[in-house]
């Protein structure tokens, strides 16, 4: 367990956390509610799980609360952030050299063969070795690179059971497919296009679950790719839209189809992926002027930042190339409120208020402009994310401490901090520590040639049990629709036969810890001369 010390009294023995399981944590509290309330020198009480009240610094205190100790967080309290679009099974990746500029995912999914050496394979080797510490890692390291960056709500991990059945994932970070919460709705989704003859099998009753549900629409700036969001017109002229639709990336709809996209819940812009894959983004000023919801999403790592802060930082520079499409409250919204609201889950997360689950996120200092502070926050800038009222990350001796049992400590910038990664002896993550992640993955990924040409012998075979549950690669290949068929053949054909594999390099978690990080970007073929710019300052 992670408690909170003093500010002024760094000992271990000083825990200022409320036996009773109650908090009171003392800051600048930007709540994020309709009204956008920042109280300065706020309160937020905390009893268990939930948010008890939020109070400004002369509201007194309710009666539950008059005898646990204040701690002063010295800092600016927010709402968890929520990345509302990510293959979390793919972030122990290393960024990709993209070689060209595409104008359809399908290119280079399947046509171009150093995606298939340098991502589609080392993924699968990882994910599908027998040893299941290859997933316990993948896991543990693709979650830390969330929380490191202010994530407290996650979408993209899923599983299957070896019988077949898909089991989805719940850990660390909350997951949206998996909430196991009464109440909270569970998406589903789909990343690969479905076919046309699909939309009505598949998509259109899954629509009528009324649950949120993902769709990768319109990713590209050719006619194939817009032709995937013509697809959804119905055969009666109306469209295979709904409420509970969040459409990802829409990166080649045109200013007029916004109109029609006004049907949907909302859409999930990922402006680094976007740049780097095909040097154009989604036009999110038509989004905003038909007044559609937009969330902000990382994407993976193979083309997108480290978490979420950094994709804060992209989308406030494409804005500002824009002319000031977002505010800087607007774009803390898109990681906060707004996917709350797109998955239903509003009155449980991404505001701070009474009733409300006490996901937060706690940033160093209180400043004029709490919402710029963020976007140009760095992960050394955090001090404490709490989910569901417990500390999961507390920067270590200033704010908080820990037993030696049950959290690790792991340096973030130089910083050391404490992570609570406990677990029951039966869950399947238990054991699992960040570092022995890092190890597993930085051996594996050194090693991928060799992993791949092992062939384990009988006995060896004898004594690893199949995996009980596998992760989903949702970016798996799958048999081509038949207008697809002539594009994919050659790639097909390359996937089929071994690709020539190389040693890889497991990047740091962090952007602080990755200095060579935005040469990595500025090496992308087709990253626009403002960015390039934004990224050498």
């Amino acid at each position: 367990m992670i408690r909170f010390n003093g500010l002024n009294n760094g000992s271990k023995n000083d825990s200022r956390q409320d036996q009773s399981g109650k908090l009171l944590l003392a800051g600048d509290i930007v709540t994020m509610n309709a009204e956008r309330t920042v109280r300065r020198r706020g309160r937020v009480c905390i009893d268990g799980a939930t948010i008890a009240a939020v109070l400004g610094p002369e509201d007194p205190l309710p009666a539950a609360f008059a005898q646990v100790e204040q701690i002063d967080t010295g800092g600016t309290i927010f709402p968890g952030l929520i990345d509302l679009h990510n293959h979390l099974t793919y972030n122990m990746l290393p960024l990709w050299n993209v070689p060209r500029k595409f104008t359809n995912r399908n290119q280079w999914r399947t046509e171009e063969p150093s995606y298939q050496t340098d991502v589609a394979l080392p993924a699968s080797i990882l994910a599908r070795h027998p040893d299941p510490d290859y997933t316990r890692a993948i896991i543990r390291f693709a979650e830390c690179r969330s929380l490191f960056g202010g994530v407290t709500t996650g979408q993209g991990m899923s599983m299957s059971s070896s019988g077949g059945a898909r089991k989805l994932f719940q850990g660390l970070v909350r997951n949206v497919e998996q909430p196991i919460e009464e109440g909270w709705a569970a998406a589903g989704g789909q990343t690969l296009d479905y076919h046309p003859d699909e939309i009505e099998s598949k998509l259109v009753p899954a629509l009528a679950q009324r649950v949120p549900f993902f769709y990768h629409l319109s990713e590209g700036t050719d006619r194939e790719a817009r032709q995937r969001f013509r697809d959804l017109r119905r055969p009666d002229r109306s469209w295979a839209l709904g409420k509970g639709l969040i459409c990802v990336h829409c990166v080649g709809l045109w200013k007029n189809d916004f109109d029609v996209l006004e049907q949907a819940a909302g859409m999930v812009w990922s402006p680094t992926s976007n740049l780097l894959l095909y040097g154009k983004t989604a036009n999110v000023a038509a989004a905003k002027a038909n007044g559609i919801p937009i969330a902000l999403g990382v994407d993976w790592s193979p083309s997108g930042c480290k978490n979420l802060l950094g994709e804060l930082k992209m989308a406030h520079a494409v804005s500002e190339k824009q002319g000031g499409v977002f505010s800087p409250e607007e774009l803390v919204a898109m990681a906060t409120a707004v996917p709350a609201a797109m998955l239903g889950w509003q009155r449980h997360v991404g505001t701070i208020a009474r009733g409300r689950r006490a996901d937060l996120l706690v940033l160093q200092g209180q400043h004029a402009d709490p919402y710029m502070a963020l976007i140009d926050a760095r992960e050394t800038s955090i001090r404490a994310i709490l989910i569901d009222g417990r500390v999961r990350l507390g920067e270590a001796a200033t704010l908080c401490s820990a037993d030696e049992d049950s959290a690790e400590t792991f340096a973030i910038g130089g910083k050391d901090y404490y992570i609570d990664l406990l677990e029951g002896s039966d869950d399947p993550m238990a054991g699992m520590t960040l570092t022995a992640a890092v190890e597993k993955l930085a051996d594996g990924l050194h090693r991928l040639p060799a992993l791949r040409d092992a062939k384990p012998d009988g006995a060896q075979r004898k004594r690893m049990p199949a995996p009980e549950w596998r992760l989903d690669l949702d970016m798996e290949m799958e048999e081509p629709a038949p207008r697809n068929r002539t594009m994919m053949a050659a790639g097909l054909r390359a996937a089929a036969a071994p690709a020539p594999l190389r040693s890889m390099k497991l990047e740091p978690l962090t952007a602080v810890d990755d200095p060579q990080f935005p040469e990595r970007l500025l090496a992308n073929p087709n990253l626009p001369g403002y960015i390039r710019k934004r990224l050498r300052q």
